[in-house]
């Protein structure tokens, strides 16, 4: 009986110490994991961002608000306004929010996406993502493209970066601007 009653008492004096180590330890992991999180990222307001190619401005972003990964991969940011370039050509756009990937070389747009170029052309879109890899400016939803009283419209796209050539897909359909209206 003495030695049931030392062994029970021994696991109790052992359970005890086990649930002492963990009520004393348990706020510390919460607080490492909340500092690990409050570091994840960077947070900036009215910052300006540019990639080049060969030292010439392939493109180059403003943006409200930013927040840059830890790792400085990733830039989301909000209130969106930049530039795309090639050459002597240039397609100044504007959105509502975007992400950079520096990894992928991909800058993506979102939120009424609108744009103009040097000669007259306007954009209309949902999104744009540009494929710094390929060159390739792209959306997958519908847009419009307004020049010199045409109206282009399509289901998705594939251009340069500056819309001097786009490939429409989708039910693309080129008409007089009155005839859009």
């Amino acid at each position: 009986m003495k030695k049931n009653r030392n062994l029970i008492l021994a696991v109790v004096l052992i359970l005890a110490i086990g649930v002492g180590i963990y009520f004393l330890f348990k706020d510390d992991s919460k607080n490492m994991n909340a500092a690990s999180s409050s570091t994840s990222s960077m947070e900036f307001n009215n910052i300006d961002m540019k990639e080049t190619k060969d030292g010439k401005i392939t493109w180059r972003f403003k943006a409200k608000h930013v927040t840059i990964s830890k790792d400085q991969n990733h830039v989301d940011m909000e209130g969106v306004e930049g530039d795309f370039m090639k050459d002597e050509d240039d397609l100044h756009l504007t959105a509502d929010k975007g992400r950079i990937d520096r990894k992928t070389k991909t800058v993506y747009i979102e939120g009424n996406v609108q744009g103009n170029s040097k000669d007259g052309e306007e954009l209309y879109a949902e999104n744009l993502t540009y494929d710094g890899n390929k060159e390739i400016l792209s959306t997958d939803k519908a847009f419009v493209v307004k020049k010199d009283g045409k109206v282009l419209t399509a289901d998705t796209f594939d251009a340069d970066r500056v819309l001097k050539k786009i490939t429409a897909k989708g039910h693309a359909k080129l008409t007089d601007k009155e005839d859009a209206q």
